[in-house]
């Protein structure tokens, strides 16, 4: 058996937002690329046709950089294991891998991994994916689907990118003593999907903006759930915004900069309290994110 070292993959391409008009272009990775991903990966080129990094939910306004995904095209016979040892050497949040047999099909099979873990659902990631498919080869599939049968669509809307989810309702519940003692702050209320492998969400009041808010995340690796924290604010001219920070450190992430499939818990949960079905959510990490969504029936629609 052949061991070989991969070393880090940087960033090499310009990074490409998620507002950008639909056009058609020759945006093909260049030879400079090439020869980057072969000097970098060593024998992992013969597994790889192309490879590239986008840009989500960027926000010039705010000042938010969004969040980024490498996204890598293969060809039969990456495994698994080498998957996850390339995106351990990226400095990316989030790696998505694509089997070139497939892209160019309406139904395409995804996957994505972090640091540390395979991700069961990644709404950024997908998003990038089916942007960069669209202007690399003119045509994005219309739907992307897990190992686990969950389906992302996506459409064209004024030029403009989206990506439909599916919606995961969630419980109230009592709030648990861990994630009281991880937020400095009042929770008002606590939900749930699941009690492990899902989301929590837990509803704030505070005065004091939740991008200031110091959160434990050493204390919320024993927890076994994401950790979604929303919070609503006013502005100076009385208008409603929601703001929320996601925290899953038992799964490899203390704070993730900015997260489309949480909106499929965040926009039911809204609507509940306010009966608003679209609008923009803040992301309040480091980098920032802002989010536009709507809610239509079991669906969530995110650009």
């Amino acid at each position: 058996m052949h061991h070989f070292k991969i070393m880090p993959i940087h960033q090499v391409v310009p990074q490409v937002f998620i507002t950008t008009p639909m056009h058609k272009r020759n945006n093909k990775p260049s030879r400079l690329l090439n020869l980057a991903l072969t000097h970098r990966l060593h024998k992992a080129p013969r597994f790889v046709q192309s490879f590239a990094i986008e840009q989500v939910f960027n926000d010039t306004a705010r000042r938010c950089k969004g969040s980024s995904a490498l996204i890598v095209i293969y060809k039969t016979g990456l495994t698994t294991r080498l998957m996850q040892r390339i995106a351990k050497n990226t400095a990316q949040p989030a790696t998505v891998f694509l089997n070139q047999a497939n892209i160019k099909k309406n139904r395409c099979p995804i996957r994505w991994f972090n640091h540390s873990h395979e991700i069961s659902r990644c709404g950024h990631g997908t998003l990038a994916a089916a942007l960069f498919l669209k202007k690399w080869q003119g045509f994005s599939p219309n739907t992307f689907y897990t190992k686990t049968g969950e389906v992302f669509e996506t459409r064209i809307h004024q030029r403009a990118l989206q990506l439909q989810l599916t919606t995961i309702d969630s419980t109230e519940v009592q709030t648990e003593v861990l994630l009281q003692q991880a937020i400095p702050a009042s929770i008002v209320q606590s939900y749930k999907t699941a009690e492990i492998n899902g989301y929590s969400t837990l509803m704030i009041n505070s005065d004091q903006p939740l991008k200031t808010l110091a959160i434990n995340t050493a204390q919320l690796q024993y927890y076994p759930n994401a950790v979604i924290v929303l919070q609503q604010r006013q502005t100076a001219y009385q208008n409603t915004q929601w703001h929320f920070r996601y925290f899953a450190p038992y799964y490899g992430v203390d704070e993730d900069s900015a997260t489309g499939s949480a909106i499929c818990i965040i926009a039911p949960i809204i609507k509940q309290y306010t009966e608003q079905t679209h609008g923009q959510l803040f992301q309040d990490s480091v980098a920032g994110a802002t989010i536009n969504y709507r809610l239509k029936n079991s669906n969530v629609i995110i650009s």
